[in-house]
């Protein structure tokens, strides 16, 4: 595949990746307008970020909360092992029904992995069996529960703020009865998001118009979080990391002056809401390890006697990108009928 770095991609590239990013639907004609180019152009140049692996795919987020799931966050250390048993270990963790999403790092910790779980006592029995099956590589652990995220724009992109994408997601948690035809529709979304309403009605044998409104309604019921693309950063050499802050008695107003302080920060893409040994998780897309050690001694700087302390984690490797909710809960159901 060829070799991408940021330098190759144009003011148009940017914009279009800058533009997809906010919504994956976007409709081309819309797209060429925000970009200042033909739909032909527009197009063209959206099929070669594809090409070039720069996009991945279109996919839906869902809020898991809407389904009665809360997201566990569980951050391992492992011992030095052979190559073959940590594959074996992050083969266990990619296929596991209860996980929606892992990445593999480089710091204090080894994996995070993110583990859906209705109770308590769902997520303990994963993190027993994981024990049982790993025990013997896994050396230290972290457990915490995901209280709410929210999503960024890549201000890098086109040297900007960032701005908010999507709030505060599954900080209101109400289960949903979604209808069979919902299902359908989240199913095909979740694999490909700009799947066109012609394309949905063929895939469903449902009119247009139902199609829409069905959209709509999950959109207006929060289900729907948002239609968003996967970028692979590291094609333009950019890098991912995961900074988790530590904050003195974060009450109050403290944690929405250093949130908003993030907010404007263009390479900060997201912010976790956490409980459990740090407060918030930061996840951080940005061209060098020497900008992130001077944008972190600011945000110290600036919150002197808020921020207690933070560690820094490079995220290597990235599975279940796709973070396809809909086949999650296909296998769990799966699961629990066969128990």
């Amino acid at each position: 595949m060829e070799e991408i770095n940021n330098d190759k991609l144009d003011k148009a590239d940017r914009k279009i990746l800058s533009a997809i990013e906010i919504d994956a639907r976007i409709p081309i004609s819309e797209l060429a307008r925000k970009t200042r180019t033909s739909r032909t152009v527009a197009e063209y140049r959206l099929k070669q970020l594809e090409k070039r692996g720069i996009i991945r795919g279109y996919y839906c987020l869902l809020d898991p909360s809407k389904f009665g799931l809360t997201v566990w966050k569980l951050w391992v250390s492992l011992r030095s092992t052979s190559p073959e048993e940590r594959k074996q270990f992050f083969s266990y963790v990619q296929m596991h029904h209860q996980v929606w999403w892992y990445a593999e790092c480089a710091g204090i910790y080894d994996a995070v992995i993110c583990v859906l779980a209705k109770t308590p006592h769902e997520f303990n029995a994963f993190f027993n069996m994981l024990q049982d099956g790993y025990g013997k590589i896994v050396t230290d652990s972290a457990v915490l529960i995901n209280v709410s995220f929210e999503y960024h724009t890549r201000g890098f992109l086109l040297d900007t703020p960032s701005k908010l994408i999507e709030s505060a997601f599954q900080e209101r948690p109400s289960v949903k009865m979604l209808t069979a035809d919902s299902l359908e529709i989240l199913g095909l979304l979740s694999l490909n998001s700009r799947l066109g309403y012609a394309g949905l009605s063929k895939k469903t044998k449902k009119d247009v118009k139902t199609i829409k409104k069905i959209i709509q309604e999950l959109k207006k019921s929060g289900v729907i979080v948002y239609f968003r693309p996967s970028i692979d950063i590291t094609k333009i050499r950019y890098e991912n990391y995961k900074v988790l802050l530590y904050l003195h008695n974060p009450r109050g107003g403290i944690i929405p002056s250093v949130v908003h302080w993030c907010r404007e920060q263009k390479n900060i893409t997201a912010i976790i809401f956490c409980v459990g040994p740090w407060q918030l998780e930061l996840e951080v897309e940005i061209d060098s390890f020497k900008n992130l050690c001077t944008m972190l001694t600011k945000l110290k700087d600036r919150f002197p006697d808020i921020i207690k302390n933070y560690e820094v984690l490079l995220v290597t490797k990235e599975g279940n990108f796709e973070l396809d909710l809909i086949d999650k809960l296909n296998r769990i159901k799966s699961v629990e009928q066969y128990h």
